[in-house]
């Protein structure tokens, strides 16, 4: 095919630009399995796999190192062997070094019909081709690997950039966390931590220098998701509506959602839409790596369908251009980035609430009768308010004593210390020192 031959000559020629490592994946190298990393548009997955492609130029000759994006309009529209006929087209018409393995690092590839056979086929029959691949769909790859590729993958979430990553993009060398709150660089830690906080830690948004070049990618990023993400993949109609949920549902960030109120609030604005219809856009937006719910803790699989779920963003940016900021949005953005630093780790994730409304942001299950991890954490940006804190530490005590844990974690912008109250130790921790640890 044409195509494949051109994107390949050019693929040959191409000249990869510099980038900053991330650090962590460099074991994706070892294994046999097929490493997939998955996660939102512009997280970064395509610089890690030049990052890995560079370290594999050192002792691999370049030519048996293959890098396809299909994303790539060049090869539109697809015409069914734009992956079949990849290793065929590459064998015929390029120059391979028989002594060494392939190495096929395949980007986007949800975009091809039909992908994951091929992948299946591949694998199964090419032993001397090492094959990496990328996604921005949670469901799709998840669904297709579940069948035709069980077994066969290693799946790795790739997020926006971290805390210690984005002190890393911005040149900040990380101080030694027990030693910082005597530190003349404590101010220089919360600066950045504001500064993560408002715009998030997408790679392209943390090295562009002015907040007006930080609004405009974070808002294309946003229409790109919108447009190629969520309308044309899921032949969405009713546009205007889809728009104008979004927009209600991310300023909801980090707090309970209602699929049944936000219908009645979209109708009274003029737009009439179906409770079952935002429960189908609502998972076209997690699909899209955009935002993702968090159920409530309940051993009874009917609460936890019966009760409302808090909703969270993937990144901090993307409330910054949907909303306007003021200070009492700060505990909400604060919870929000505690939260991607547990999705980052953990998949079961889930809020308490009792009858009585006091609450717990998140509960981690699995770390229920372990002493050296926080089963139960609570986010509040300022308790220096005696009411305040009264609240939160009463949740943890109520949630604790139902979940018979005896160590519980408060995030806070700032403050630390360390108590015992009716048998629960509580550790205060500003959020910096927490990722930083």
């Amino acid at each position: 095919m044409e195509k494949l031959k051109n994107i390949l000559q050019w693929w040959f020629e191409y000249q990869i630009p510099p980038f900053i490592e991330r650090n962590g994946y460099d074991g994706l190298l070892d294994t046999r399995l097929i490493p997939v990393l998955i996660g939102p548009r512009r997280s970064g997955k395509s610089t890690l796999f030049f990052q890995l492609i560079s370290k594999l130029r050192k002792d691999v000759p370049s030519q048996n190192i293959v890098y396809i994006n299909y994303e790539d309009d060049r090869l539109l529209p697809f015409e069914g062997g734009e992956l079949a006929k990849l290793l065929d087209v590459y064998r015929q018409f390029f120059e391979v070094a028989p002594e060494a393995p392939i190495f096929l690092f395949l980007d986007e590839i949800q975009n091809v019909p039909n992908w994951e056979k091929v992948i299946w086929r591949i694998y199964e029959t090419e032993a001397n081709v090492k094959l990496f691949i990328t996604g921005s769909n949670s469901k799709m790859l998840s669904s297709d690997i579940a069948t035709a590729l069980r077994g066969r993958t290693l799946t790795y979430k790739v997020f926006p950039l971290s805390f210690r990553e984005y002190l890393g993009f911005k040149g900040v060398q990380v101080p030694q966390i027990d030693r910082l709150p005597y530190s003349g660089r404590k101010n220089e830690i919360l600066f950045f931590f504001s500064q993560y906080m408002r715009y998030g830690g997408f790679p392209e948004v943390v090295l562009a220098e002015t907040m007006q070049e930080k609004e405009a990618i974070l808002k294309e990023y946003l229409h790109t998701v919108f447009f190629a993400d969520i309308v044309q993949r899921y032949s969405i109609r009713q546009i205007k509506v889809l728009d104008n949920f979004i927009k209600i549902l991310t300023r909801q960030m980090s707090c309970l959602v209602s699929m049944g109120k936000m219908a009645a609030s979209l109708e009274s604005i003029g737009f009439k839409v179906s409770k079952s219809t935002l429960i189908e856009y609502l998972g076209y937006l997690e699909d899209a790596f955009l935002g993702k719910t968090v159920s409530i803790f309940s051993y009874l699989v009917k609460d936890q369908l019966q009760y409302p779920k808090k909703f969270y963003l993937l990144d901090n940016g993307m409330y910054q251009v949907t909303s306007f900021i003021k200070e009492k949005d700060w505990g909400r953005l604060l919870e929000n980035m505690v939260f991607c630093h547990l999705y980052r780790k953990y998949d079961d994730l889930y809020y308490w609430k009792s009858s009585s409304g006091y609450e717990v942001d998140f509960v981690l299950p699995q770390f229920f009768g372990q002493n050296d991890e926080f089963p139960l954490i609570q986010v509040c940006y300022d308790l220096t308010s005696e009411k305040r804190e009264t609240r939160e530490i009463r949740a943890l005590e109520l949630a604790a004593k139902e979940f018979k844990v005896s160590k519980a974690l408060i995030i806070t912008r700032d403050l630390r210390a360390s108590f015992e109250r009716n048998g629960l130790e509580i550790e205060i921790k500003p959020f910096y020192q927490w990722v930083l640890e």
